[in-house]
């Protein structure tokens, strides 16, 4: 069950960016924009004659190969770009999308998918079952780097030996014609559908990727509503309609990827009418609310994403005391922070769990602001008053925030806590590596309906994603047994107690459960998000 997720597994999060030398981070050569681009372009960015999306990103994304995505905006690229088995609907339900239909036997290890006919890659070749068994190889091949380290893919007969170089072949994926896939697992999951609607496990044609290697064999190359046109680093990257999309062109021409790092100005970008739809800061959300006309372009949505402070422990000593984790926890006052800097987009989070997902437990209470237990629980742990407690730094995307939870920290604990901005691929590098912040405020969203999302990747023992270097072996056992468990209610139990554990033991600092808040022109319609975030534009319209 511990299988070490590599370091390009999907940080869905605040805002991220981490630049991967030779992994596809620049755009290939031969997409660069060719002199002179600009010319005859209508003002706001698109060509005139044609209907265009401007949507904001806060950098290049590492790769546009589905599997291989590190960055929450780069999934919401592939979801435009690519296709897979199945995917999500607005709704958060699973949805068929090549395969029209399945099959499972009645122990519940083989499935037996039945693709669509008329689904075609964007190189013209029609998509066929093979696609996904080289695709899966592909990921699991540890020279590719995918994101998952090919986690999706453990319980399929023979992924393990193919991992580890000990067999050519992925025996339990067999394509028994053209549109029938036939998959085998080792034993019943309960969540082996849930993966394949996920853009990590999505496949692109093996005759467009260099063998072996995280790169385009020439420019990228999807089944999705969307092809690609041009990536400008730094500036945009571009995506044209595709005609022969299997569910139909999109009535959309052109998207444009607008690369803005900073929140607020792309939020007076689209202000100044630049971009047609932006996310709200928290900052900002009084002041677009109360505007008369920004409030009738507001949208919100459920977001299925924790914000977090995470503690490493392998770094920062004194982190290895559940006492002291306990202190900082009982030492910040979440709903004071969210009420009156952050203006109430966030609620307080009492587990790490969010809502909506259905392992949630609404019973746990969390930790409530209690200075005066947290100082008595710094005093057990040999630091009273804060005497003999070293230096620390919080890392952070999100500076606001985290000064708040910095001088509360200060204050009630007598510590020094100072926030740290480093550059976004340095903060990301930094977390993956376990080697550079020994204190981090930090968000994790899903990217499927499965408590796994928090309790598997961020507190498993050994996990690269697990950046605060927990590692409790009756925490893992439970884990285990969740992941196991074939019937929902019973895994449910498991999931719900290996929380609690990790609630008493104060593995990290749930903060927040955040929503999505955006803006949309209204002569944009169609645009919508799920748990896990903007569901692309396939059916966005613009009037």
């Amino acid at each position: 069950m511990n299988v070490n997720a590599k370091r390009m597994f999907i940080v869905v999060l605040l805002l991220a960016l981490v630049a991967l030398a030779g992994c596809s981070a620049a755009p290939p050569a031969e997409t660069a924009a060719p002199a002179g681009a600009g010319a005859g372009e209508a003002a706001g960015g698109g060509e005139a004659g044609l209907t265009v999306i401007r949507y904001p990103i806060t950098s290049d994304p590492s790769s546009l190969e589905p599997g291989l995505v590190l960055e929450l905006f780069a999934g919401q690229i592939a979801l435009d770009l690519h296709a897979g088995l199945l995917t999500y609907n607005e709704n958060t339900e699973l949805t068929p999308y090549i395969a029209e239909s399945w099959d499972v036997s009645d122990d519940g290890t083989v499935y037996t998918f039945h693709l669509r006919d008329d689904a075609l890659w964007h190189n013209g070749r029609a998509v066929v079952a093979e696609d996904f068994k080289k695709g899966w190889e592909r990921y699991l091949d540890p020279n590719v780097g995918a994101q998952s380290g090919g986690a999706p893919f453990m319980g399929i007969v023979g992924a393990e030996a193919y991992a580890n170089g000990e067999a050519d072949d992925l025996t339990g994926v067999e394509a028994l014609d053209d549109h029938t896939l036939q998959v085998t697992l080792t034993e019943p999951s309960s969540s082996f559908l849930q993966n394949l609607a996920v853009t990590t496990t999505w496949v692109v044609p093996p005759e467009a990727v260099v063998a072996g290697q995280p790169e385009w064999v020439d420019k990228p190359v999807g089944a999705g509503p969307f092809k690609f046109v041009e990536w400008q680093p730094n500036v945009k990257i571009v995506l044209e309609a595709n005609p022969d999309f299997f569910l139909g062109k999109p009535a959309i021409d052109r998207i444009e990827y607008v690369i803005v790092p900073d929140a607020n100005t792309a939020l007076a970008q689209y202000e100044a009418g630049e971009l047609d739809i932006a996310a709200v800061p928290p900052s900002d959300l009084q002041r677009v609310s109360e505007d008369p006309t920004l409030s009738q372009e507001l949208g919100h949505w459920t977001r299925a994403q924790l914000i977090y402070a995470g503690m490493n422990q392998s770094m920062f000593e004194p982190f290895k005391d559940a006492k002291v984790r306990q202190a900082f926890n009982y030492a910040i006052d979440r709903e004071s922070i969210i009420k009156n800097i952050l203006n109430d987009a966030w609620e307080p989070a009492t587990g790490l769990v969010p809502p909506h997902i259905p392992e949630y437990n609404p019973d746990l209470k969390g930790y409530p602001y209690d200075p005066e237990k947290a100082q008595a629980l710094m005093a057990e742990a040999g630091y009273p008053n804060g005497e003999g407690f070293p230096p620390l730094e919080i890392a952070t995307l999100d500076t606001t925030t985290a000064e708040a939870i910095a001088a509360q920290l200060s204050s009630n604990l007598g510590i020094q806590v100072e926030v740290l901005q480093p550059e976004r691929g340095d903060m990301i590098d930094g977390l993956w590596e376990h080697d550079r912040w020994s204190f981090f405020f930090f968000g994790w969203t899903a990217d499927r309906p499965s408590a796994a999302v928090w309790l598997y990747e961020l507190l498993y023992g050994g996990l690269d994603s697990n950046f605060s270097t927990y590692d409790n072996p009756d925490y893992n056992a439970l884990v285990d047994k969740a992941m196991a468990a074939i019937d929902p209610e019973e895994a449910k139990g498991y999931w719900q107690q290996a929380e609690e554990l990790a609630m008493e033991d104060a593995a990290m600092i749930p903060f927040g459960y955040s929503r999505y808040f955006y803006l949309v022109k209204p002569n944009v319609k169609g645009f919508s998000a799920n748990l896990f975030g903007p569901v692309g534009f396939a059916m966005v319209t613009k009037e």
